[in-house]
C-alpha cells in the first residue's frame, strides 16, 4: 500500500516537524513495515505555471503555434502543436533543464524558431493518461511559481507493508493513528457519526437475507446538479498510489476507500428498478455483466447486490455495468457497506478478478467505519460540485455485539516485557492507540475498540501492543541467568539415529511426509474398521481436504509415496519413515490424544536387477520380515521377535500379521490388499511394515553383551522333521532351540517341500544346525544325544518325526 506524506500531516498535528526517514523508521520498529519512502518532487523540478498571453500560427509549419507565455518574471517563446488552449489559459511550462519522461527540456529550434521551453500535458507529466492537448490549470494556481508545490506534487510517498491481520492500517486514517501513538502528536478523528442519522422512513428500502453475509449496509442518495472535473490535486494523490483517475466520481469513491479504508460504490440511481435493494446469494445460473465489460456466470455462494429485477453489482468486488455511473448521472446512491470477507474471497478467487475493495474486505473490516466513508464522500463532493442532500442515510446494520473487555496486568506485562512500566503509562499508550480503558490499581481495564476486534482477543495481544509502541529498543537488553550445558542426546535420540542409520545401511531411503492425511485416505485403507487405528484426531480447521486427519499410520503416507514414485516410472521402491502418529483417547471427556514413535517400512518392485551371473529378483514378503528380524536381531539381542498370523483389511488375507515382541503386540506386517492396489492404480505388489517404536526401544538394552569365542571347532547337521500343514515353522525353531541349549550357535531352515513322498495334509521343515561347546570338542555321542532330546520333544509336542526314519 502507498500513502502520501502530506496527505498524513491532514490527520496529524505538527507532522512537519519529523522527517519522512523519521516516521519510516518508527512505523518499521512498531510492527508496519516501510519498504521504501520516495520523494516525489525530484520528478518535478523546473516546471512553473505560465499564462498564454498571446499566440500565432508558426511561419514555418501549418501544425505548430508559437505561443508567448508570462511565467511571472519573464516572457518565453514557446513552439506547441497542441490545439486545446486560448488566450490567458493557465498551463504547466518546463523550463530549460527540467526532465520530461525521457529527455531534457534544451533552447532549440523548431522549423527555424527557438523554442525557450515546453507546455506539458497531464500524460507527459505522468498524472494521466490524458492526451488530448496541454494541460489547462485553474485560476487557484499562480503564474510564475514552482507547480509541484502547488499541485502538491512536492511530496513524499510511504510504501508500506500490511500484514493480513491489521485491516485498520490498510487507510491513511489507519496509519496516522499508529504515528499518531507512536509520537505523541494528537490526532484529528473524524465525527461524522455526529452529523448523521439513520433515516425512519421507507422511501428506499434496504433488504439484507443473510447477516453472516451482510452485516451491515449503508447507503445515501446525492443529486448532482452540475458535474466536474477531478481536482488535480486529487488525481496526484491517487496517480501516487497507483490509482488511475477515471472520472470524478469514481475518483471520489477510490479516494475515499485510500483515506478510511472503507470501499464505497456508487450506483446510477435511475437506472435501479425500484427504491429496494437486496443484499442476497446469487440465485442459480443468474449471470451478471460487469464494468470491465464481461459476463460473469454467478454460484450460489456468490454475495450480490439486487435491485427487483436481479442483480445489480457482485458485492465486496465490482459493479454492474447496467448501473455504473457516468458523466451524465445526476442521482446516484452511493454504498457504504460490510461483506463477510471469506465469501468475498472465494468469489474472487474464482472469477479471477481482485481489486482494491476486495483486498480489503477479505481481511474483515470494521463494520462501524461505513458512516466515515459516506461523510467524506459527501465532504468532497460537495466542495467539488453543487449537490442537493441532507444530514440522513439509510441503513440496515445488524447487532453484532462486537463488545470485548480484557484486563491487562500490569505485573503481567513487566514480567514478559523485562520492563517497568507504570500502569498510568500501559493506559496512556492504549488510548494513544483508541482503546478505552479504566485503571483500578494495578490493572488495566480495556475496552477493544470495533476496528481492533479481529485482532485482539487476549491480554498478551494487548502487551504486544503496548511494546511496540513503547518502542522495543527501549526495553533493556539483560543475559538470561542460566546455565550452560554441553547439551547430548537422550537415549532414546540416540536408539532412533541408530535406528534411522542401519536402515539406510540396509539400502533404504528415508521420507519425510505431514502428519496429516486425508479422509479418503483413512477411508481407503479400510482403518476405520480397525480397532487399532479407527480412534483418530479430526482437525478443527485444516488448510484443505487432504489434511482432514491426524494419522494413525504411517502406511498411507508411504503408500502415496509409492504411488508418487511409480507414475514417475520410479518402480523398485525401498523407503521407511520414522514419525509420530497420533489417536484419540476413547471415552475420554477432555477429547485428549495420544501419539507415539512409528517406523514404518516399505519394500515394492525389484530387490535385485538382472546381470550376467544372477537373474532378477522381487521384493517379497520374506524381504520384509528380515528386515523387521534384522532390527531385532541388531537391537534387542535376543531372539523374541516373532510374527503371529492375524487378518486386517488392508493386507492380504493370508499375507500378513501381527509382529509380536515378548507375547505383546508391537507392529504389523504383510502385503497391502490386492484390492487397494487395484484402486491406486498400481500394478505391482507392495509390503509393508509398521512398528510402535516406543515399545521397540523399551527393549533396547544399553548393556553390551560379550561372548566368548570357542576354541574348538563347530559341529554342523542337517534334520528334517515331518509335521501337520498348520504347524508353524516358527513354534518349531523355538522349540528346537529351546531344547538345543546353549551350545546351539546358529539354526537356519533351508528347505520346506510338500509332494508326493509325503501324506496328505504334510509338510517337511529342514534345518541347518551348528553346534559348539565352549569348553570341549562336542563327540559324536553328544551329538545324537542332543539329536534324540531334539527329536524326542518335537514327537512329544507336534507329533512330529525325523524325515528319515
Amino acid at each position: 500500500m502507498k500513502i502520501t506524506y502530506n496527505w498524513l500531516k491532514e490527520f496529524i498535528e505538527d507532522l512537519g516537524n519529523i522527517a519522512p526517514s523519521e516516521i519510516a523508521k518508527k512505523l518499521t520498529m512498531s510492527g508496519t513495515e516501510v519498504k521504501k519512502v520516495v520523494y516525489i518532487g525530484e520528478n518535478f523540478k523546473n516546471l512553473v505555471t505560465g499564462r498564454i498571453l498571446s499566440f500565432e500560427k508558426h511561419p514555418n509549419a501549418d501544425k505548430l503555434s508559437l505561443c508567448n507565455v508570462d511565467i511571472g518574471q519573464s516572457l518565453l517563446s514557446i513552439v506547441c502543436g497542441a490545439k486545446n488552449f486560448k488566450d490567458n489559459d493557465m498551463v504547466v511550462v518546463a523550463l530549460e533543464g527540467a526532465r520530461i519522461q525521457d529527455f531534457v527540456i534544451k533552447k532549440s529550434k523548431i522549423r527555424g524558431i527557438f523554442s525557450e521551453g515546453m507546455m506539458c500535458s497531464e500524460k507527459e507529466l505522468g498524472i494521466s493518461d490524458e492526451s488530448d492537448g496541454i494541460m489547462i490549470l485553474d485560476d487557484s494556481f499562480t503564474v510564475g511559481k514552482d507547480f509541484a508545490s502547488q499541485a502538491g506534487l512536492d511530496d513524499w510517498v510511504f510504501e508500506l507493508e500490511i500484514t493480513p491481520n491489521r485491516p485498520d492500517c490498510l487507510s491513511v486514517f489507519g496509519i496516522a493513528r499508529e504515528i499518531s501513538a507512536l509520537t505523541g502528536l494528537r490526532l484529528k478523528e473524524p465525527d461524522y457519526d455526529s452529523v448523521y442519522s439513520a433515516r425512519k422512513d421507507r422511501e428506499f428500502v434496504i433488504e439484507i437475507e443473510d447477516y453472516n453475509l451482510c452485516p451491515r449496509y449503508s447507503a445515501k442518495i446525492f443529486k448532482i446538479d452540475d458535474y466536474a472535473c477531478t481536482p488535480l490535486w486529487m488525481k496526484n494523490r491517487l496517480m501516487h498510489c497507483d490509482i488511475r483517475s477515471v472520472s470524478m466520481l469514481v475518483d471520489l469513491t477510490n479516494y475515499v476507500m485510500l483515506e478510511y479504508g472503507q470501499p464505497v460504490h456508487a450506483f446510477d440511481l435511475n437506472k435501479l428498478s425500484s427504491g429496494k435493494i437486496i443484499i442476497r446469494k446469487a440465485e442459480k445460473e443468474e449471470k451478471l455483466l460487469l464494468i470491465d465489460g464481461l459476463e460473469r456466470n454467478l454460484y450460489e455462494d456468490d454475495i450480490v447486490i439486487a435491485d427487483e429485477n436481479g442483480p445489480v453489482a457482485l458485492a465486496g468486488i465490482m459493479g454492474g455495468k447496467d448501473t455504473e455511473i457516468g458523466s451524465d448521472t445526476r442521482e446516484m446512491l452511493l454504498e457504504s457497506a460490510n461483506f463477510n470477507g471469506v465469501s468475498i474471497m472465494k468469489t474472487s478467487k474464482r472469477i479471477g478478478l481482485r481489486s482494491e475493495a476486495s483486498n480489503r474486505f477479505e481481511k474483515k473490516l470494521d463494520p462501524e467505519n461505513t458512516i466515515n466513508a459516506i461523510g467524506k464522500f459527501e465532504e468532497l463532493l460537495s466542495s467539488i460540485c453543487n449537490i442537493k442532500t441532507d444530514n440522513t442515510f439509510y441503513d440496515n446494520y445488524a447487532d453484532l455485539n462486537r463488545k470485548r473487555s480484557i484486563e491487562l496486568r500490569t505485573a503481567r506485562l513487566n514480567k514478559f516485557l523485562g520492563t517497568d512500566i507504570k500502569t498510568e503509562k500501559i493506559s496512556e499508550i492504549l488510548n494513544l492507540l483508541g482503546f478505552k480503558n479504566r485503571i483500578d490499581k494495578q490493572l488495566v481495564k480495556t475496552d477493544i475498540p470495533s476496528f481492533r476486534y479481529e485482532d485482539i482477543e487476549r491480554e498478551i495481544d494487548l502487551i504486544e501492543e503496548v511494546a511496540r509502541i513503547y518502542g522495543f529498543d527501549n526495553i533493556p537488553v539483560c543475559t538470561p541467568g542460566t546455565v550452560s550445558k554441553q547439551g547430548k542426546y537422550t537415549d532414546e535420540q540416540k536408539s532412533l539415529r541408530n535406528i534411522r542409520n542401519t536402515l539406510s545401511g540396509m539400502g533404504l531411503n528415508e521420507v519425510i511426509n505431514y502428519s496429516f492425511i486425508s479422509r479418503k485416505d483413512f477411508m481407503l485403507f479400510c482403518l476405520d474398521r480397525e480397532d487399532d487405528y479407527k480412534n483418530y484426531v479430526k482437525i478443527i480447521n485444516p488448510l484443505n481436504e487432504d489434511f482432514e486427519i491426524l494419522r494413525t499410520s504411517l502406511i498411507q503416507s508411504l503408500v502415496r509415496n509409492a504411488k508418487d514414485n511409480i507414475f514417475k516410472k520410479i518402480n523398485d521402491i525401498a523407503i521407511f519413515e520414522i514419525s509420530k502418529i497420533f489417536k484419540s483417547v476413547a471415552d475420554d471427556k477432555q477429547n485428549r490424544s495420544s501419539e507415539k514413535n512409528t517406523l514404518g517400512i516399505l519394500l515394492s518392485g525389484k530387490s535385485s536387477l538382472k546381470r550376467w551371473d544372477m537373474q532378477e529378483k522381487y521384493f517379497d514378503y520374506f524381504d520384509i520380515k528380515g528386515i523387521v528380524e534384522s532390527l531385532a536381531d541388531i537391537f534387542l539381542n535376543e531372539q523374541g521377535l516373532c510374527v503371529s498370523e492375524r487378518e486386517y483389511g488392508f493386507l492380504h488375507p493370508v499375507i500378513g500379521g501381527d509382529i509380536i515382541l515378548k507375547n505383546k503386540k508391537i507392529g504389523v506386517i504383510g502385503k497391502l490388499h490386492p484390492k487397494i492396489v487395484s484402486d491406486l492404480d498400481i500394478r505391482q505388489d507392495i509390503y509393508i511394515a509398521e512398528i510402535d517404536l516406543d515399545a521397540f526401544i523399551e527393549n533396547i538394552s544399553s548393556e553390551k553383551v560379550f561372548r566368548h569365542i570357542s576354541p574348538f571347532p563347530s559341529v554342523n547337521i542337517d534334520l528334517a522333521f515331518i509335521v501337520d500343514e498348520e504347524i508353524k515353522y516358527q513354534d518349531v525353531e523355538k522349540e528346537i532351540i529351546a531344547c538345543a541349549g546353549r551350545n546351539l550357535q546358529n539354526i537356519r531352515l533351508f528347505d520346506l517341500y510338500r509332494g508326493k513322498q509325503l501324506e496328505d495334509n504334510k509338510k517337511s521343515l529342514a534345518f541347518a544346525l551348528e553346534f559348539n561347546a565352549a569348553d570341549k570338542t562336542l563327540n559324536e555321542k553328544d551329538i545324537e544325544s542332543l539329536i534324540k532330546k531334539i527329536s524326542g520333544q518335537l514327537s512329544k509336542k507336534f507329533k512330529a518325526r525325523l524325515r528319515d526314519q
